[in-house]
């Protein structure tokens, strides 16, 4: 092979190479300006609550105790589920009345454990925050604000 036709060679398979690495910067950098979904993370969202609590409520909670009530608010809205989406239920962030009265009773029965209402209350109202902050929370109904 003669000189001329390596260097071309060489210059061919260069420009190639180049044309390669900008193909693939250019889909990174599409791929990173694209806003990704928001992800609920149990152990996010219970390291958000932790880090929030109230002096009172800090000193009774746990991060177990935080994790099993969150475990319990998500197996209840597990349970609102349906399969018929024509009739759908609506959920509250922050949990309601009926989420509070569910999982204070599961958790005696099937943990053994009882916490305050006021502390699972503010757990919930935490985790309201965690959803907001990253970005599913939708309007308040009625013109309600969240507890």
């Amino acid at each position: 092979m003669s000189p001329a036709a390596l260097v071309t060679l060489l210059a061919l398979l260069t420009a190639v190479f180049l044309l390669i690495v900008a193909a693939l910067l250019w889909q990174e950098a599409r791929a990173r300006s694209t806003p990704g979904e928001a992800v609920y993370v149990v152990e996010d969202a219970v390291g958000f609550i932790v880090e929030r609590l109230a002096p009172p409520t800090a000193g009774r909670m746990r991060r177990a105790d935080v994790r099993r009530v969150i475990e319990w608010e998500v197996f209840y809205l597990q349970g609102l589920a349906q399969k018929n989406r024509r009739n759908p239920v609506d959920t509250v962030a922050g949990g309601d009345e009926l989420a509070v009265s569910w999982i204070i009773e599961q958790m005696a029965e099937k943990n053994g454990v009882s916490y305050p209402r006021e502390d699972i209350e503010e757990v919930l109202r935490r985790e309201a925050e965690y959803l907001d902050s990253i970005g599913v929370v939708g309007d308040p109904v009625d013109g309600g604000e969240l507890k």
